[in-house]
């Protein structure tokens, strides 16, 4: 694997019956402030592959794990014609800078000329990282508090927010910033990312100066609230 997991229809219960990639920790910023406590990346299942891609990882930087990425984004469907689906980067995983954002950015270019079809993710390494570089890909900032806000928008990011939980359905505002903030269907409708799709378009969140909030949740939910400024 070398770091990195390419899974096909994956069934994930909160994602649906889509394509994703898995990648190796190291991938991440360190800046990400749920590196050592809150990541849901080294909970269950999803942790037993975490620290097997660590293991393969170890010797290798980030670059060698976008570069293990990209290749395993072209060798999917044995590096023939792919079936109209979405893929969801990094359910575990990152790229924290530009250099390692093109090489997984040309291969999802690619992967979308084999007939893939909408690419979405989130990163922290957006204040070192240009929207721009992100042309295949739909993503959005992961910002860890209101203030960051417009420091990711000034980047060309949609952004998406932890919030200490989801009051109801409605879209709200946060005193502090001006973006209205969509709380993920996921969690209030029961919906999977297959069926939702806000997060596969970014580009139509950042014109229209929306967002994703996300309540805090999974068995970090409380050492995540206490990490995090998050919005009560």
């Amino acid at each position: 694997m070398n770091g990195v997991i390419y899974v096909s229809k994956s069934g994930n219960s909160k994602i649906g019956v889509i394509d994703t990639t898995y990648a190796s920790t190291m991938s991440c910023p360190t800046s990400c402030l749920f590196r050592k406590k809150g990541c849901y990346a080294f909970v269950g299942m999803v942790g037993i592959h975490t620290s097997r891609m660590n293991k393969e990882a170890i010797g290798k930087d980030s670059r060698d794990i976008a570069r293990a990425e990209a290749k395993a984004i072209d060798s999917a469907y044995k590096g023939g014609k792919v079936p109209f689906t979405n893929l969801r980067l990094h359910t575990v995983g990152d790229c924290k800078s530009s250099t390692n954002v093109r090489i997984v950015n040309a291969a999802v270019g690619r992967w979308k000329a084999r007939g893939g079809n909408k690419a979405y993710t989130y990163t922290h390494a957006w204040n070192k990282v240009l929207r721009s570089e992100w042309s295949n890909v739909s993503v959005l900032a992961s910002i860890d508090n209101i203030d960051q806000a417009a420091l990711a928008t000034e980047q060309g990011y949609a952004c998406s927010l932890v919030v200490a939980e989801h009051k109801s359905k409605k879209a709200f505002k946060v005193k502090g910033s001006n973006i209205t903030w969509i709380p993920c269907p996921s969690q209030t409708m029961g919906k999977t990312c297959e069926e939702c799709r806000i997060c596969m378009d970014a580009d139509k969140l950042f014109r229209n100066n929306q967002g994703v909030a996300f309540a805090a949740h999974g068995v970090y939910k409380n050492a995540i609230k206490k990490r995090l400024n998050v919005i009560q």
